[in-house]
Formats: structure tokens, sequence, C-alpha cells
């Protein structure tokens, strides 16, 4: 028997840049923030500058003379710049010669403890009028027979010179410390947050106390203590169904999610939280703030308005419509039960139809009548009163309600009538005129003068069969602050 005997021979692989070593050695001219002393969180108005250090690193764990270029990225935050010791700026681009690299960082947009990530991606840039190897319609490396990007995995984007894949070695920097956003930050002090789509978690510091002011069907608000005189301090959080174990007065001392903005509304999806309860019997302590009550000036200018946005406010002396009912208006004639503007019937107002737009618009115009389709899709309602300015000027002010929440406060039963009082929070919904919607919490925020409104809290407490009616809005420390909820009672159909 013949015995053929083979011998086989490793070759030797080029394992390359394992990581990158990346130290952030100044922010802003000075030391790195620490954290015990973090600076505050950058909602993207301005820039900070960080002074880094890079080293890659080999399979062993020693420096490696990685020569190539790597790309930066911070997070959370964006990479506004990245400038070398030369003072060459490539985009978030960086070269690294013998495996180092020094460079000026600028950013944005940083908070809570933010990274400096280095990778390498095989990408070069392409010099300033030349033509990259990724679209030159050749195959310029010997590893496959790909050509250009897409098409060559070597090829990170359409500009790299350089059809090589690299080996996508990455490193992250220790934590830049600032501190977590604030409500005001989410609100960005202006219509629409800096932060969209952006999961973070808020501040709810002992400088930033966050109460629990109203809790939704599919919800709850807090305010922030802390922003109580510049606004913009409240903030609705989503959470689909009624948030477990929750009163009231009650403090968030954790709250997290993804801010988006909701047909003008800023609100926080998906949220995490944890609640610090104000025990039944210590609603004395409860600081819930008293409601802002709504004025001429407040309601006419917008950024009062948004400064207020699902924060605690009231109306006072407003009156429901006359005209409230489901029967079709004829010719834009309106009654008492007779103020929907869906002429055909088929469930909206088609601003389309010359017929259902004059109707819309006629009632809108009229003081006395609020649309009746409207209220039957969201449940709001117009309401107004006059007013008159500082200079004696009157003013019809119109605002929409909900007080679907107020379950026994039918307003059709009450057309006509001048609500002492409409406390609740505040709601922007974009389009149309009337943009804005105060939502009652419950019964106690509606003060009338006829049945299915408010009691009066001391006759309850004596009385709990009262039905003797509040004659002013009950205060903040009381009103709605009921059991604590027990999670969503229709779990078992969701």
């Amino acid at each position: 028997m013949l015995t053929v005997l083979s011998c086989t021979s490793q070759k030797d692989v080029d394992l390359g840049t394992q990581t990158f070593r990346v130290d952030v050695v100044a922010v802003n001219g000075g030391e790195p923030p620490t954290v015990d002393d973090p600076l505050p969180a950058n909602v993207g108005k301005t820039n900070e500058v960080w002074e880094v250090e890079i080293q890659a690193v080999g399979p062993g764990g020693g420096s490696d003379d990685f020569d190539g270029f790597v790309r930066l990225s911070v997070q959370p935050g964006a990479v506004v710049s990245v400038v070398n010791a030369t003072g060459e700026n490539i985009g978030r681009n960086l070269r690294l010669e013998n495996g180092k690299a020094t460079a000026t960082v600028t950013v944005t947009a940083v908070y809570g403890e933010s990274r400096l990530w280095v990778e390498d991606l095989g990408y070069t840039p392409t010099p300033a009028g030349e033509t990259p190897a990724c679209a030159n319609g050749k195959n310029d490396d010997e590893e496959d027979v790909l050509v250009d990007y897409p098409n060559d995995p070597g090829c990170a984007f359409s500009d790299d010179d350089s059809e090589e894949e690299g080996f996508f070695a990455a490193g992250v920097s220790p934590p830049v410390h600032y501190e977590l956003p604030t409500v005001q930050n989410v609100q960005g002090g202006t219509s629409t947050t800096p932060f969209p789509y952006e999961s973070l978690e808020i501040n709810t510091s002992d400088e930033h106390e966050l109460i629990v002011t109203r809790i939704a069907k599919d919800g709850f608000y807090v305010t922030d203590l802390s922003g109580q005189s510049a606004g913009y301090n409240h903030l609705f959080a989503f959470n689909f169904s009624t948030p477990r174990g929750m009163r009231v007065c009650d403090r968030v001392t954790f709250l997290s999610g993804t801010v988006v903005e909701f047909f003008g509304f800023t609100e926080l999806s998906f949220p995490s939280f944890d609640v610090e309860p104000l025990f039944e019997g210590d609603e004395d302590k409860c600081k819930v703030p008293d409601p802002v009550v709504l004025g001429f000036e407040t309601i006419e200018s917008a950024l009062s308005m948004e400064q207020l946005e699902s924060g605690l406010v009231r109306l006072e002396g407003y009156q429901i419509p006359q005209f409230f009912g489901p029967k079709p208006a004829i010719n834009n004639v309106f009654a008492e039960d007779q103020s929907s503007c869906d002429l055909n019937g088929d469930g909206r107002v088609d601003f389309e139809s010359d017929a259902e737009a004059s109707c819309a618009n006629e009632c809108n115009d009229n003081p006395e009548c609020t649309e009746w389709t409207s209220y039957v899709a969201r449940g709001n309602y117009k309401v107004w009163k006059e007013e008159t300015d500082d200079d004696g000027n009157p003013h019809l002010l119109f605002m929409q309600v909900n007080t679907d929440p107020a379950g026994q406060f039918l307003p059709t039963s009450h057309r006509g009538e001048v609500l002492r009082a409409v406390t609740g929070t505040m709601r922007n919904f974009s389009g149309g005129d009337l943009n804005w919607t105060v939502e009652a919490r419950c019964v106690d925020d509606v003060v009338c003068d006829s049945p299915g409104c408010a009691l009066d809290p001391v006759a309850k407490a004596e009385d709990p069969n009262t039905t003797q009616l509040a004659t002013a809005p009950i205060g903040p420390k009381e009103a709605c602050v009921e059991l604590r909820t027990i999670g969503d009672n229709d779990e078992g159909t969701n």
C-alpha cells in the first residue's frame, strides 16, 4: 500500500486594528466635567468643543500603526466638525498616522453621559476635484470582481477613494458628563421639540421636581416646579392606557421615553417611570401648582399659550353656545339641537363641499354655535366670553373645552349657560382656528350653577351624598386628587 503524506501551511492573517483608545482631554478649554459637576444639557442651540486624543490598538492590546481615516460620532448628540492638529477639516473624518491623532471636535445636542465614537469604516475621503475610486467605473482592488459603490463592499460611500474594506474596528471614550434634559429642554422654548423621535431620560433631580397634575385614560401630565416663571415646564406622557399606581400630587422620580410631536403637541411616548407616592391623608403636602387663568392677553399670544402647553389652566366665566345639537343645519340656520354641518350624513364635514364648508365656517364665526360633528369625533366644543383689554376695548374670546372626564356633566344640558370655571390641562392640535383645548380632569374641574357640576368640598366631606354645588373653583390640592390607579381597567380587551 502506498501512503501519501501531505502537509499544509497556514497563511498569516492580518488581524489588523482591533479597537481605538479614545480620550477627551478637555471640554470648552477646561477640564472635562465630572459626574458630580456636570455641564448643563446642550439642546442644539450652541456648540461644545472637545479636545481629543486617539490611539489605535492592535490584537495584543498594544499600540497599532494604523494609517488611515476614521469616522467620528457622538452619542447622544451630533458632531459639527473635526479639525486635526494642522487645522485641516474633512467633515467628520480624521486621519491617523502611525496609529495616533489629536483633534478638536465640535459637538452639539449632547446631554447625560455623552461619548465620542471612533470607527474604521474603510473610508478614504476623495480630494477635491478628483474622481473617487468608488465611482470611477473600475475595479480598483484585487480582492473581488465588484466595481464601485454600492456594489463593492469596500466602498463605504460613493465618494470613498478606496475599494478596500476596513477592519471595522471601533472605540469609545469614557463619558463626558452633562445634565439630563429637563422638561423645559424637551419643550424647547418654541412650538416644537429639539429632540424629535429621540429616546431620552428626563431630569428628575431635586432641582427639577416633577409633580403629577393629571391622570388620563391614555397617560399622565407632569409639571416641573422649577420652571414656573419661565414656562415650558409641563409635559404629557402618552402611556396608551391608565398609568399604574399613580395619583395626582405624586412626584415622578424617573421618567424616560421617546419624544414626538403629535400634530403640534409635544409628548413623551412609551414612557418608563417611577413614582414617589403622596399617600391618602397627606394632601396638605400636595405640590400641584395653581392653574393659570387664561385671559385676553394670554389667549392672544401664541408664545404664552406654548409656554402653558400641557399645563394646568383655568377658564372663568365662559359660556356654552346655545346652538349645540345633532340635527343638521338648514341653509346655515342653527337651533338648540341643530348645529351639525355633516349635511350628507357621512360622519364628517367635507371642506371640499361648498355647502358643508360654508356651514362649518358660519358656525365657527357665530359665538352661539359649536359644530356637532367635531364634538362627536373628539369631545371638544367651543365656549366663549367677552372681555375688555387694559384700554377698555371689548374682545370676543373663544376656546375649546373637553369635559368628557367630568362624567356627570353633559354639555348639551347646559346650552347657553355661563360656566363659573373650567379647569384642566391644555392640549394643542394643529390646524383650524381653535387649536387649543382645555381638558377637564374630573367633575371637580367644572364649576357651574346647575346639576352635574362640581360639588362643594366642605359639604361633600360632611355628607358624601350632598348635592350642594361648589360656588368657586376647588383648590389644586383637593381637585381630582382621587384614589390611586391600579392599572388599565380595559387590559383584558386590549
